[in-house]
């Protein structure tokens, strides 16, 4: 029963963080027809900006310089900001130039920008890797009876919780938000009513950037962190945004959940091949379901 629990509560943990940066990846291309394939790198980013902030230790390429480190609390509101900056900066640079270009343009542009952000991490912080320490209340384990459970997870359940709430409320009670689940399927009706879409688009690269920033910094305490850590997550993202359908919110929802379980149970019944069982969950529903779970798909 205890080891049941334990599968639930493991793909509970890994849905959540797949959801964080597959919806923001989701929320990129909606709005902006670009597939962010640096969205992993950023997902790094967030952890090393976390990494950072936390242990107050500075890195710039090679010069060291120590400020006492934050609050753990406070690093996790403004590492993502700086994703965000950092997401600001590359969408008015590079991404704004090739909106009206065929979509091939952003994805060999965005498959540069995750080898260029790796580099410069690796660059930056090298290969060791890193830990971000959760206050010391985090650090203990939570009894429920017999079972025991690190409390970093129990936490990192409820932080996705939040998150997924201040999203939902940003996109449904917000005007900001309204404007973008509109420009989403009706940009040129939004444009005539005069809202300014190009400012919709950036939010959302914005909003998109700042939720692999979460993610990366959430996971910070649970896996080491390394410059390439993005990479994978990538890949998973996708795979939950094919199931779950592309440009489908609600879609991706129930996809990053399924695959966190799908992924859960498997790596605790067949360790080595737990990946081969999601792409072939992935492969499945591609056949019977083309359009996503939920038959909410766009495809371009």
């Amino acid at each position: 029963m205890a080891s049941v629990i334990q599968i639930i509560l493991n793909g509970l943990v890994l849905g959540g963080v797949f959801l964080i940066v597959a919806i923001g990846l989701n929320i990129i291309y909606g709005l902006n027809r670009v597939m962010n394939l640096a969205h992993g790198s950023l997902y790094a980013l967030g952890a090393y900006f976390g990494y950072t902030l936390v242990t107050g230790k500075v890195l710039l390429f090679g010069l060291d310089f120590e400020f006492g480190g934050l609050n753990f609390f406070l690093a996790l509101i403004l590492a993502p900001a700086l994703v965000g900056l950092v997401g600001w900066v590359l969408e008015r640079v590079l991404i704004e130039p090739m909106r009206d270009r065929p979509m091939i343009y952003t994805l060999i542009l965005t498959y540069g920008l995750m080898f260029l952000i790796d580099g410069l991490i690796k660059a930056n912080w090298g290969d060791t890797p890193h830990y971000i320490i959760p206050p010391e209340f985090l650090q203990k384990p939570v009894y429920i009876g017999d079972f025991s459970y690190p409390a970093y997870r129990f936490a990192l359940l409820v932080g996705v919780a939040v998150v997924m709430g201040l999203l939902m409320t940003l996109l449904n009670r917000t005007r900001m938000g309204i404007n973008m689940r509109a420009a989403a399927d009706i940009p040129e009706m939004v444009s005539a009513l005069g809202v300014n879409l190009k400012a919709v688009r950036v939010g959302a690269f914005v909003l998109g950037c700042v939720m692999a920033g979460i993610a990366g910094f959430l996971v910070g305490p649970l896996y080491p962190i390394l410059p390439i850590m993005g990479h994978d997550m990538l890949i998973s993202s996708f795979v939950v945004i094919v199931i779950g359908g592309l440009g489908s919110l609600r879609g991706v929802i129930v996809a990053a959940l399924l695959v966190g379980f799908v992924q859960a149970l498997a790596e605790a019944v067949i360790t080595n091949f737990a990946m081969v069982i999601v792409y072939m969950l992935m492969a499945v529903i591609l056949v019977f379901k083309p359009y996503g779970i939920l038959g909410e798909g766009k495809f371009e």
